[in-house]
């Protein structure tokens, strides 16, 4: 019965950290509970210290305090897996440190079973990158994406020709291994994507217009040659 209430509480804090507000209703029919022990698991969890506003009656509702302190990291064995997947693909150049000490604090955080896993899929699984590395670029070129900043490069295609392009960056794409920025090109006036790896004398410019993705499916869209296949 008590590893029934703990294992609740723990859903209830991990419910309450995954959206601002929830419906008193809504959060008692997610926990397969009653209101009433809906008030109390909540009263057990500010006891615990976790600060629990609620607005109690019809249409109540209740939500965490910003900055409570968040509970021992709750993990299914695929999202362990796929944590240790994303940090392999950037354990290269320049992030390779970063990957390291988040991939320490994960098993830190984990159950002994699950960080057991965590170093099995590590073990037998390795990145391996055959060209220039350009994960220094993913922190300048995503920042600017989020800020709708314009940037301007130098960029080299795959007939080794340079030139200097002018775009609003959008998002960064991992494709088959290779890290590219999918963006809007003021020349052209048309969605490019651009390898990071061919990418230097990066510079950050000023204010863009937020632009809608090209499509709402980004792999088909590029499966379709940018959307151009099956046009008449």
């Amino acid at each position: 019965m008590e590893t029934d209430v703990a294992a609740r509480t723990l859903e209830l804090l991990t419910l309450l950290s995954s959206r601002p507000t929830w419906g008193a209703a809504e959060l008692a029919e997610r926990l397969g509970t009653s209101p009433r022990t809906l008030r109390r698991d909540v009263r057990r969890l500010s006891a615990l210290g976790y600060e629990v506003r609620g607005v109690p009656g019809p249409g109540g509702h209740y939500r965490l305090e910003p900055g409570a302190r968040l509970p021992p990291l709750l993990f299914t064995d695929d999202e362990v897996v796929a944590l240790v997947a994303g940090l392999r693909s950037v354990e290269r150049g320049p992030t390779a440190e970063p990957a390291a000490r988040a991939m320490t604090k994960l098993r830190q955080v984990l159950p002994r079973r699950l960080a057991t896993l965590a170093d099995d899929a590590a073990a037998a699984s390795e990145a391996v990158t055959l060209d220039r590395d350009a994960g220094f670029l993913l922190g300048p070129v995503t920042a600017a994406a989020a800020a709708n900043r314009e940037i301007r490069f130098a960029y080299t295609d795959r007939h080794g020709r340079g030139t200097r392009r002018h775009v609003d960056s959008l998002r960064c794409v991992l494709v088959e291994g290779r890290w590219s920025v999918l963006a809007w090109d003021h020349d052209r006036e048309d969605w490019r994507f651009f390898l990071l790896d061919r990418v230097a004398d990066l510079d950050v410019g000023g204010h863009a217009p937020r632009r809608e993705p090209p499509a709402e499916d980004l792999a088909e869209w590029l499966r379709s040659d940018f959307g151009r296949a099956g046009r008449a």
